[in-house]
């Protein structure tokens, strides 16, 4: 049996139309025609879906001890998402003071999980700048 040095090459898709292309930008909620149509009235945003928080221990140690540090309950999505975005805009300036200090193979380690940071905190603002967007009415 031989064994292939190389690859199959990528599929080769054929371009869309332009009609397929609009087509498909409508689907798209962050496309400028995509805005054009809207959910209709009364139909929940995806944050007025979500429950609001439970108590839960930060560090939880004993569940029978009386802990420092939770999560309070009654928190809404939204605060609670725009919360955590501050803790991670925090992670992320925290982090590039630390890796100045950092050696080269421990900078690169450090430099992946700030980029983690990093990422997670664009997902949590782009659900929260969505949100804002398709119901104006909110407070942001």
């Amino acid at each position: 049996m031989t064994k292939k040095i190389t690859p199959d090459p990528p599929v080769v898709r054929k371009a869309l139309s332009t009609a397929d292309r609009e087509t498909y930008l409508r689907k798209v909620p962050n496309s400028p025609l995509g805005k054009a149509e809207s959910n209709p009235p009364g139909t929940p945003q995806l944050l007025d879906t979500l429950a609001f928080t439970s108590p839960k221990a930060v560090i939880p140690e004993d569940p029978c001890k009386p802990t420092l540090f939770a999560i309070q309950p009654g928190i809404n999505a939204q605060d609670a998402l725009t919360y955590v975005s501050r803790l991670l805009e925090t992670a992320e300036l925290n982090g590039d003071e630390i890796s100045l200090h950092t050696n080269p193979v421990e900078r690169a380690l450090f430099w992946g999980m700030l980029h983690s940071v990093e990422v997670a905190r664009a997902v949590v603002d782009a659900l929260l700048e969505g949100s804002s967007s398709s119901n104006p009415a909110s407070p942001s």
